[in-house]
């Protein structure tokens, strides 16, 4: 198959968003790459899927998969550095990786390069966030899921909508945004964990207590917010008081 073949094949395990469809993927996009070291499109997905390999918890060495996605992504952008999928695949990557003005650059110059990306700004909202910038993050994220309400990881991206709101205080519409993300993926629980924390800040204790009961039933799972609780305590602690006074111990 030649290199574009792999990558299509590969999108298609991507889209699965499950462990094994993941390192598939990614093990077609590293075959694409070696068929045809010139297409950008394979560098930019390594990075892509490495990123969601992080994001999701699936990694059994962090540090060396988002090397590895950083290398691609900055390959991508080297080979083809007017394609806003390059951009986004440096951007996504260097956010798992803590390094936020990088990730922050690169999702401004995907932006730029294509007002209509949705993905260019997803990520510069998560980027935002992350960094410790919850105000400007907002509009970054709700532009981008307006222009692209059906992505198939939309819940990811509500969830870190809604946690941006949380954390703003803004209680009911982030309660609507966790929501938004549990109609997209319903038993994910760290869209059922911030609805949680929303519902106890607004004192409403009979949902707190219905989200505690379904996370006592649900799978544990990555949350794709890791690198904003290592670089933001004061945040971290704040979600974690909730949790807490709602009575759920295991988040």
């Amino acid at each position: 198959m030649t290199g574009w073949d792999l990558v299509h094949q590969g999108t298609w395990f991507f889209h699965q968003i499950t462990r094994p469809t993941h390192l598939r993927a990614r093990d077609l996009f590293r075959e694409a790459r070696k068929a045809d070291p010139q297409l950008a499109e394979a560098h930019a997905w390594l990075g892509r899927v490495s990123a969601g390999i992080a994001a999701y918890g699936w990694s059994e060495d962090e540090a060396a998969d988002l090397r590895e996605g950083i290398d691609a992504a900055l390959k991508a952008v080297q080979l083809d550095e007017k394609n806003p999928y390059s951009h986004y695949a440096l951007a996504i990557t260097s956010v798992f990786a803590s390094e936020f003005d990088q990730a922050i650059r690169a999702a401004e110059k995907a932006v730029e390069l294509s007002p209509g990306f949705a993905l260019g700004h997803l990520v510069l909202g998560m980027a935002r966030l992350y960094s410790g910038d919850a105000v400007r993050a907002v509009g970054c994220l709700e532009r981008g899921l307006q222009l692209n309400p059906h992505d198939p990881q939309n819940f990811v991206w509500y969830n870190v909508l809604a946690t941006a709101l949380l954390l703003q205080h803004e209680f009911d519409t982030a309660l609507k945004r966790a929501t938004n993300a549990l109609k997209v993926r319903p038993n994910w629980r760290p869209a059922i964990t911030t609805a949680l924390c929303c519902y106890q800040a607004m004192g409403q204790k009979d949902g707190a207590r219905q989200c505690v009961e379904r996370l006592s039933r649900c799978e544990p799972s990555a949350d794709a917010l890791g690198p904003l609780w290592r670089t933001n305590a004061r945040w971290r602690e704040e979600m974690t008081s909730l949790l807490w006074q709602a009575g759920w111990r295991s988040a």
